[in-house]
């Protein structure tokens, strides 16, 4: 959530936080206090224990060297061994002998810090120009890095590989932000003659468009003295576009100019879209006709961003584009708010397939063709749909009248599948490092273990997580089945009666508040985001100080939030103020997410259903949020009342700006 929604920092359920899970903090007291001891002197001759980690962690952070050869030396043979090593080689990887490093690499090549360690050395080799060792071990790099990567590259030069210069071109065309690593084999390809004028403007106008500014002056450096941006006009268009704008007369403008007058056109679009539409207008000739397109589609996409009324008339000044994806999904919603199927459908059929496979995009094609009276093709896109159980797929199963509730008979997971996740060493590493509260290093141990799992695999995953009191872990793995699905699983109802309580004290749907606190937190009462979001109903410290004054909660202090009965009636009291003052549930789970006064500026001037509103919402995080939360508030009102909702009246219809405001918001709500 955004902070000045004062809930949260992410709007999602992010598993790399900073507090402990629930039935971890006796265990966590303990190793804090070994780790302590251990922190004070070096290590004893004691065997290690998995508290001892924490201790060595500590070194690492650091750049101990010699304590972590100690700490290396005596995890020797514990399931926990790779990380002191892997925290040691970091440490000193460019005189570190590359033989240790093939050691590691062997050694704990089914743990997840092979791959990071061979990154980073690949990194130091490439950096150090040492191809030979290079050449052996890049093939065995399994993720990506454009770093990396280009490294390759001028190794492949360095041997007088030509595909390499084709590959640093259409590296160069993608338009992204490029490592230091990537310059030489940049330069290679503009000797060749392979990056000219036109490849390097391509590049900086794609740069510009996505605000890479600092990337734009670096392919700016490429082109001739003649050719090139001025530096100070792109300062002046960066700080000040309207100014640029106004005072830019050049009679016969090159094309450093065209793109100067682009920029600024763009970046006052992102402030003023009517201002910039003028600009662009008053600009257009010396333009031309492309790249006014051009023009017309940043601001149209700007336009969409605000729910601008004219949007769809500079989407159509842009003609055919070309356009991006991203200001194709902006005509789209666009076009969905303005109840233009014709302009919808365009849009989406212009995206490019993997766009488009996109599910909110299939079924807003789909709705589209309907209302244009296409039934068949219509329903053969939500038959397909139906099958998916997510928001778009329930409102697709909806559509066509064949909405299955869900089935809460519990899979019995047999004991042998339980014995085979739980041997995998991955998983007793995860499970190890949550109980010490390494919460990034254990969840990417989970991940790393549950990989080529099948259903039931990860049914039992599952089961071995909720034994382990991972809640957050146990949901997620039972989400991950494709056809054998335990719905009882991924939507538990953990701590009903304190929820069940703040329900009926505050008026508050109980179906909701367990599709909000799935989605905040997965259960995890002591959960803390980044930014300090705490508990199962993710509260921010300004929200939650402002709650305990208007409850009130004697003797408030943060720690109680990590209590499920303290936050859940803190969170559903705030959740409740919210809906009283926007009136509208799909409303307030915006706002929940961030901030009720955005969710009142996302509103039309009149009625929009429901979904429409939440797809058209500005903010990818919100925009997810709302829709997860919904759908998880329709599982859980036939698990709670055995009733079978209907998806889009828990949407509903969002009321109009004309509407006016509630009269329940005589408090401030932060």
């Amino acid at each position: 959530m955004n902070p000045a929604a004062g809930v949260r920092s992410v709007g999602e359920y992010n598993p790399l936080v900073t507090a402990p899970h629930p039935l971890r903090l006796s265990r966590l007291l303990a190793a804090l206090a070994l780790s302590a001891c251990h922190a004070l002197a070096a290590p004893s001759l004691a065997p290690v224990t998995d508290a001892d980690l924490v201790a060595a962690r500590t070194a690492s952070e650091k750049r101990d060297v010699r304590a972590l050869e100690r700490w290396q030396a005596r995890f020797a043979g514990h399931r926990l061994e790779a990380y002191p090593s892997y925290w040691l080689l970091s440490a000193t990887l460019e005189k570190a002998d590359p033989d240790a490093i093939r050691a590691f690499l062997a050694r704990h090549r089914d743990t997840p810090l092979a791959d990071p360690l061979r990154r980073d050395w690949l990194k130091t080799l490439g950096e150090t120009a040492r191809w030979d060792v290079f050449r052996q071990e890049y093939p065995a790099l399994a993720a990506d890095d454009t770093e990396v990567a280009c490294y390759a590259l001028q190794e492949r030069l360095a041997r007088g590989d030509a595909d390499a210069l084709r590959e640093a071109r259409a590296l160069w065309l993608a338009g992204r932000e490029a490592p230091a690593s990537c310059t030489p084999p940049f330069e290679a390809a503009a000797h060749e003659r392979l990056i000219g004028s036109p490849e390097t403007w391509e590049r900086i106008r794609k740069l510009l468009s996505a605000g890479l500014v600092k990337e734009a002056r670096r392919a700016n450096a490429f082109l001739a003295n003649k050719e090139r941006m001025d530096e100070r006009a792109l300062e002046r268009a960066l700080a000040h576009p309207d100014r640029y704008l106004a005072a830019e007369k050049t009679p016969i403008p090159g094309r450093a100019v065209h793109e100067l007058l682009l920029f600024a056109v763009s970046r006052l679009a992102r402030k003023n879209p009517d201002e910039a539409a003028k600009s662009l207008q008053s600009h257009a000739a010396k333009l031309g006709a492309e790249d006014a397109r051009y023009g017309w589609a940043q601001v149209a996409h700007a336009a969409a961003m605000k729910h601008h009324p004219l949007a769809l008339e500079w989407y159509a000044a842009a003609g055919e584009g070309p356009f991006s994806d991203a200001q194709l999904q902006w005509k789209a919603r666009s076009a969905l708010r303005a109840g233009d199927w014709a302009a919808l459908r365009s849009a989406v059929n212009l995206m490019a397939p993997e766009a488009a496979r996109d599910p909110a995009w299939r079924y807003w094609l789909a709705r589209a063709l309907a209302e244009e009276g296409a039934k068949p093709a219509a329903e053969a896109i939500l038959r397909l749909l139906a099958r998916e159980r997510h928001f778009y797929g329930l409102l697709a199963a909806e559509d066509l009248g064949a909405l299955e509730p869900p089935d809460w008979s519990a899979w019995q997971v047999p004991d042998e599948d339980v014995a085979r996740v739980q041997s995998i060493p991955a998983v007793g590493r995860a499970i190890a490092l949550y109980g010490l509260d390494m919460n990034t290093e254990a969840y990417r141990e989970w991940v790393f273990g549950l990989r080529g799992l099948d259903d039931r695999g990860f049914l039992a995953a599952s089961e071995v997580a909720a034994r382990a009191g991972l809640a957050d872990r146990a949901i997620a793995a039972a989400s991950q089945t494709a056809s054998r699905h335990d719905y009882g699983r991924r939507y538990p109802t953990h701590h009903r009666e304190p929820l069940a309580a703040a329900s009926r004290k505050w008026d508050v749907d109980e179906a909701l508040l367990f599709g909000l606190i799935r989605q905040e937190s997965r259960f995890n009462a002591t959960i803390r985001s980044r930014a300090g979001a705490t508990g199962l109903m993710q509260l921010m410290p300004a929200t939650a100080r402002w709650v305990a004054k208007q409850i009130p909660v004697r003797s408030y202090r943060p720690a109680l939030l990590e209590q499920p009965e303290v936050n859940v009636a803190m969170g559903t009291y705030y959740f409740h103020r919210v809906l009283a003052d926007l009136g509208d549930p799909v409303l307030a789970m915006a706002g929940y997410n961030a901030g009720p006064g955005r969710a009142k500026r996302w509103r039309d001037a009149k009625p929009l259903e429901g979904a429409i509103y939440a797809e058209s919402i500005p903010f990818d995080e919100t925009r997810d949020y709302v829709k997860k939360v919904m759908a998880n508030a329709w599982f859980y009102t036939h698990r709670l009342t055995g009733r079978t909702a209907s998806l889009r009246a828990l949407m509903g219809t969002v009321p109009g700006r004309d509407a006016g405001e509630t009269a329940n918001n005589v408090a401030a709500i932060p």
